[in-house]
C-alpha cells in the first residue's frame, strides 16, 4: 500500500460513500437538486437505521424490542413509575393498537402492571413493577456505555452543536409539510 492509498472503508463508510455517489449521479443528470441536504437525509436514515439494529441486538437476549425498551424507559422515568397508554404513544411513536399489544406483552411478562383508573374506568393505567425497574437498571448501564462509546470520538463542543442542529432540523420538520407536489405520484 502507498503513502497515499486509504486504508479500506468499513462497511457504513462504504454504504456512505455509495450514497454520496448515487446522489452526485443523480445530479449530473438534473439539476438544482439540493445535493449536500439529500446526502445529509440518507445518512441520518441510514445512522438510525444501524443504530435501531445495534440496539435490537442488545435487547434481543431480554426478549424486548424497542418499544418495548422505550416504554419501560418511560415508566422508570416517572416518579411514580406510572403513565396512561396514550402517553406512552406518543413518546414511543406507535399506534395504539401497537402499545395495546406493547402492554400486554409487557403485563404479561411481569414488567409493568395495568389497572382501570378509579376516576375514570375508561382509562388504564400503566406502572412499571420492581422486575420492570430491576430490567431497565441492567440494560440501562449497557445502552448508556454504547451511546458514550459512540460520541466519544466528538468533542463536547460538536455533540452540543449537533444536537442544536437535529433540534432545529426536528423543529422544521414539524412546522412545515411537504410542498404538495411532492406528495403526489408523478
Amino acid at each position: 500500500m502507498s503513502a497515499r492509498t486509504s486504508p479500506p472503508a468499513g462497511r457504513l463508510e462504504q454504504r456512505a460513500a455509495d450514497v454520496e455517489a448515487t446522489v452526485g449521479r443523480i445530479s449530473a443528470r438534473l439539476n438544482d437538486i439540493p445535493v449536500t441536504e439529500m446526502v445529509l437525509l440518507r445518512l441520518m436514515v441510514m445512522l438510525g437505521r444501524e443504530i435501531s439494529a445495534l440496539l435490537e441486538q442488545v435487547l434481543r437476549p431480554h426478549d424486548l424490542n424497542q418499544s418495548d425498551f422505550r416504554s419501560l424507559m418511560i415508566l422508570f422515568s416517572q416518579p411514580d413509575g406510572v403513565a396512561h397508554p396514550s402517553e406512552l404513544c406518543t413518546s414511543v411513536a406507535q399506534s395504539p393498537a401497537n402499545m395495546t399489544r406493547v402492554a400486554d406483552s409487557l403485563n404479561q411478562r411481569g414488567l409493568i402492571t395495568r389497572v382501570a383508573s378509579e376516576e375514570d374506568r375508561r382509562r388504564t393505567i400503566l406502572r412499571i413493577t420492581p422486575a420492570g425497574e430491576a430490567l431497565v437498571r441492567a440494560l440501562l448501564p449497557q445502552t448508556a456505555a454504547y451511546t458514550k462509546a459512540l460520541f466519544e470520538p466528538i468533542p463536547a463542543a460538536a455533540r452540543k452543536q449537533l444536537l442544536g442542529q437535529l433540534q432545529a432540523l426536528l423543529a422544521q420538520l414539524d412546522h412545515s409539510a411537504l410542498p404538495a407536489a411532492a406528495s403526489e405520484p408523478p
